[in-house]
This record gives C-alpha cells, structure tokens and sequence, in this order.
C-alpha cells in the first residue's frame, strides 16, 4: 500500500520553444510505488572532443565522427536529451578557446530539437570563462546548466537567471551540503524549480551503496516537506562506469557495469541518468519503459 507523504518533490521541466519539452519529478512517494510508475529520464552524453586517455570501447563507436555527426548518431537512439560536454577548453586538453567552444554549441543546437545538458571543462578557472559563454550561446533554450559547487554557483545562477536555463548542483555525498548549496543558489532568485541535484557518482563496486543511501534520505526528506531538498536528482552514470578498471578491459563488463549502477540510482530516486555507451542506453531504455507498463 502507497504510503502517503506531506510533500513532493519538485516539477523540473527541460526544452521549450523550437525545442522538445520533457518534465520529471513531482513525485509523491518512494520509486516504484506510485501509480502510475513515471519513468526517469535518459541521456547520452557526447563530448566535443575524442581524448587518447578516453575508454577505447567508447572511442571505437564514435571516434572518425566529428561532433555533430556524433550528435546525430546519438541522437537516433531517440534519448530524452543530450548531455554536452565541452572539453576543450581544459588546460590539459587546449584544443579550443572559449569563444569557440561556443560557437560549436551554436552549431549544434541547428542539428537537432532535443533539449540540452551542458557541462563545462571541469577546470574551475577556465569554466568561469567558459560557462556563461556557453550559456549566452543558447539563451532561451531552457537548457540544463553545470556544474555548479559551493565555489561558482552564484556566477551560474546568474548566467542561469539572465538566459533562461536551469543549473545542475553538486556537492560531495552529503545531504546537509546540498541542502546548504540549494538554500544558497535560491537565495539568488533562482527558483528551486529550476535546481537539479547533483550528489556527485560513485559507480558499481566504488562507493554506490553511499551515494544510494544520500539520494535516498533525499527524496524522503522531499517527501516529509523540505522543499529545499525536493530537486530533481541526476547521475552522470557513463561517465564514472566507463573509467573502472573492470570497464577498461571488457566492453561487456563495461554496458552492464552502467546498465546496473543506473538501475541501482532509479530504485534510490534519481530523475535523470546520463550514459556513455548506445548499447546500455538501449538495455536501459527497454528495462524503464517496460517498468511504465
């Protein structure tokens, strides 16, 4: 029997305008006690450059394409969204200014409708450069913003403010942290409506049951009326599955090292999944839908 809670979680809507709309959250209780069942959302996360050190089973789909070819490629498994991530700008990598990288985002909301994740280079001094370019480049787009930490959050919130968008916020696994960071960046104006939890990624078998046990204790803290911890929750799944040992040396291991960890964090309550490989994407894809029936 569905137990009923005093609050819910927050109503995250991504898209609009020329580009498709999608909406997650507002849920009232725990994962897959509700009807009907609201599947998370899924994306598959495309970098605007192919790096040596990146997984060679990852590489060997994608690495003749250029970027927007890379986008068309993902973007016929049908996703929810596209997670973009544009690293070249980073000190290590330095095959891009900011400018440019910008200007690449402008090309690449031509080639298709999905709605947008967008991260940085991950280097702070270089995305206080890079993101409100990146930001301004497709403002109206209501596009998904990050990352934010303790340290930038007022410069994206403004960015997030001025263009339209909505901001992606990451703290270490600690529910009090995004409690705290959620308070601060909505003291900014931006509506909680508009923030998306973060509680960093720990894959299969490197620190998931902690970061489970944090997005858990999330949602029932939501569901018990703290507003400021009621955003939607996202995993950036590929990206750590895809850096383990086990998914360095089997493909195999690798598609299903990403298939569980993100089952594992849509049964603790997150919203949005972002993945690396088409094949996990699919099994994954079929596993929620199937779910929804």
């Amino acid at each position: 029997m569905e137990k009923e809670y005093p609050g819910k979680t927050s109503i995250l809507e991504i898209g609009g305008g020329r580009r498709k709309t999608i909406t997650c959250g507002g849920h009232s209780s725990l994962p897959f006690l509700s009807t009907p069942y609201q599947r998370p959302l899924l994306a598959m996360e495309i970098y605007d450059v192919v790096l040596p050190d990146q997984n060679r089973y990852l590489k060997k789909i994608c690495a003749e394409d250029d970027f927007l070819t890379r986008i068309k490629k993902a973007e016929a498994y049908s996703p929810d969204l596209l997670c973009l991530r544009f690293i070249s700008p980073h000190p290590d990598v330095n095959l891009a200014s900011e400018e440019q990288s910008a200007e690449l985002l402008k090309r690449a909301k031509a080639v298709t409708n999905l709605p947008f994740i967008i991260t940085g280079c991950g280097n702070e001094a270089k995305d206080e450069e890079l993101l409100p370019l990146l930001s301004e480049a497709i403002r109206g787009e209501n596009a998904l913003l990050g990352v934010a930490t303790e340290k930038n959050y007022r410069m994206l919130a403004v960015s997030c403010l001025a263009d339209g968008h909505s901001l992606i916020a990451e703290t270490p696994l600690d529910v009090n942290l995004a409690k705290q960071l959620n308070i601060l960046i909505h003291s900014t104006g931006l509506p909680i409506e508009r923030v998306v939890m973060h509680h960093a990624t720990a894959a299969l078998g490197y620190g998931l049951e902690y970061c489970y046990s944090v997005i858990e204790k999330s949602r029932l803290s939501a569901l018990e009326g703290d507003s400021m911890l009621s955003p939607a929750m996202l995993n950036f799944v590929g990206q750590e599955s895809w850096g383990t040992k086990e998914a360095r040396k089997s493909e195999y291991l690798g598609i299903n090292w990403e298939v569980v960890t993100s089952i594992a964090y849509i049964e603790a309550g997150t919203d949005i999944i972002v993945l690396g490989h088409p094949e996990s994407f699919t099994r994954l894809r079929t596993l929620v839908e199937s779910w929804a029936r």
